[in-house]
């Protein structure tokens, strides 16, 4: 797909509160990528790990997500093998969110959470619940993990996989609350609940040059990373809105957060959620420019392809069953929109770098310079 090629696209992806336009543009500057391996055969393979894995029934629609079609384009310069890992962890990660949305018993998924944080930090050798598929999925997907990257890489994704488990906790606790999360309680949770931190350590694992961990804790460099992993979020907040409203659970979604704490309508909320987005993914934009002629080889290279992960989160979300169908039993059905994606932001200056009036993020803001301002 190209800027300006469309696909598919459930009314169901975008929780908006009028029917959607036969065309909807979405601000994404970086293009899609294309990668040269059979992606619907690896997802194959994904899918046929999952049903030896017993985390799926056959024919269900978690055999149907095409999860390597968010991942091939983000990891253009990966092997195949590399693919495969990340896309097995894609379904797995998966499987495990909607495990744990389904039993919301926060004392059940801590317990939980601390047997998945052994299977990735002790020895293979730990011994597992019985009956505990996820678990002994993961044990299996981490000798994977391990041999796709290097040894920096996977101690970057166990530190991200752990504030992921953290993040599913936290997630749990604030649904508990009888009033909805403040917007602060919610933005110091998304990251961690997203889980997008350990797609991370795959893009420079196909670099072809070594990334130091110093590196990342350079501010600018810093912020380049969380504005742009933080923007898939955004979006999987806005095409998960639907899904959650289903489930029940859509109290915690950053539209009905918007809505409760700063006592917005409905519509203004989706709205205020776009251009959150819009103004994040133009952050992540001005960053990139900044830091792709960084004299740090590894540091201009991440610069240059991690940005993939956002076109590569739209495709996916715009063509997968798992946020236009909601069960397994009822069939696809919804009036098609297009998706195309724009350089222009519809609600936001792409120039602008105020920052956000959220402290949690509005700090990335401050490394941003307009050095790489478009005529």
């Amino acid at each position: 797909m190209t800027a300006t090629q469309p696909v598919d696209m459930s009314t169901a992806q975008r929780p908006a509160v009028q029917p959607l336009p036969r065309e909807v543009a979405v601000y994404c500057p970086f293009p899609l990528r294309s990668h040269p391996f059979d992606t619907r055969a690896i997802d194959d393979q994904a899918v046929m790990w999952c049903l030896d894995q017993s985390l799926c029934e056959p024919g269900s629609i978690a055999t149907r997500m095409a999860c390597a079609a968010g991942i091939a384009p983000a990891l253009p310069h990966a092997p195949d093998s590399t693919i495969l890992a990340a896309t097995k962890l894609f379904y797995w990660g998966t499987q495990l969110d909607d495990h744990w949305d389904a039993h919301p018993h926060l004392e059940l998924i801590v317990a939980h959470a601390g047997v998945l944080h052994a299977v990735m930090t002790d020895g293979p050798d730990v011994p597992l619940p019985p009956g505990d598929r996820l678990a002994a999925a993961l044990r299996d997907l981490r000798g994977q993990l391990e041999t796709v990257l290097t040894d920096t890489e996977i101690l970057w994704f166990r530190t991200e996989f752990a504030a992921w488990l953290n993040g599913q906790q936290h997630y749990t606790a604030l649904q508990r609350q009888t009033t909805p999360p403040s917007l602060g309680q919610y933005m110091r949770m998304r990251w961690a609940k997203s889980g997008v931190g350990t797609l991370l350590p795959f893009t420079p694992a196909t670099m072809g040059c070594r990334l130091s961990p110093r590196a990342l804790d350079d501010p600018p460099v810093h912020a380049f990373v969380k504005a742009t992993m933080m923007a898939t979020a955004l979006l999987n907040d806005l095409y998960s809105a639907a899904k959650e409203r289903s489930a029940g659970t859509a109290t915690t979604n950053l539209i009905a957060i918007l809505t409760h704490d700063h006592d917005l309508e409905p519509a203004a909320a989706v709205m205020e959620t776009w251009r959150l987005y819009e103004r994040t993914v133009a952050l992540a934009w001005h960053l990139q420019q900044q830091l792709r002629t960084d004299p740090r080889p590894a540091v201009a290279r991440l610069a240059a392809d991690l940005p993939n992960w956002i076109p590569a989160g739209i495709h996916w979300a715009a063509t997968t069953p798992r946020y236009h169908q909601h069960t397994d039993s009822t069939p696809t059905s919804f009036t098609p929109a297009q998706v195309v994606l724009s350089d222009t932001p519809a609600l936001a200056d792409p120039d602008d770098l105020t920052p956000p009036p959220y402290p949690e993020i509005a700090g990335w803001w401050r490394y941003a310079t307009s050095g790489g301002r478009r005529r």
